[in-house]
């Protein structure tokens, strides 16, 4: 089991530490990476790195509606992108705070695997919810949702972006 990316002893990051910066972010459920991730991913805290969140308390609550965008995916190599994390809510917005490369690399495989889930959730629901008469798949798959106003580390302009709840 892994849950929080500071702990060392007591929780499997081993596992994850041990994976090479382009496996970080795969997800696969093959044969072939069975026995090099964790069983259990224990979504009780926040994580962040660069601009990349994800938070259950920050979802929308209407995520799964047929309307709303799928959260976007970060790119493959995000644990060797930043080595600091921006809050959507930090006091004052747009501190950077940094983190070790280890704990940037559980942040980055956290994130990527939590954001796929989800997604994978919520497109498997819209194709059950989102159907109209006829046929017609009205649900909204594009992966644009993102919990800042944009990706950009250098420009904090817009403050926090508030989930509706």
């Amino acid at each position: 089991m892994i849950s929080n990316t500071e702990i060392s002893d007591g929780e499997g990051w081993q596992l994850i530490d041990a994976l090479t910066d382009d496996e970080v972010c795969e997800y696969s459920t093959t044969k072939k990476y069975e026995d090099k991730l964790p069983y259990t991913m224990h979504f009780c805290q926040n994580y962040w790195l660069g601009k990349w969140f994800i938070g259950k308390y920050r979802l929308d609550s209407d995520f799964l509606s047929c309307s709303t965008s799928l959260l976007m995916e970060p790119p493959d190599n995000l644990a060797t992108l930043y080595d600091f994390y921006i809050k959507p809510g930090g006091k004052p917005y747009g501190q950077k705070v940094k983190v070790r490369p280890t704990q940037a690399k559980r942040e980055a495989f956290m994130i990527c695997q939590l954001i796929k889930r989800f997604n994978d959730a919520a497109s498997w629901y819209k194709q059950q919810a989102c159907i109209e008469e006829g046929g017609e798949d009205k649900g909204n798959y594009e992966k644009s949702w993102i919990f800042h106003h944009h990706l950009d580390v250098d420009n904090n302009e817009g403050g926090e972006k508030t989930a509706k709840w």
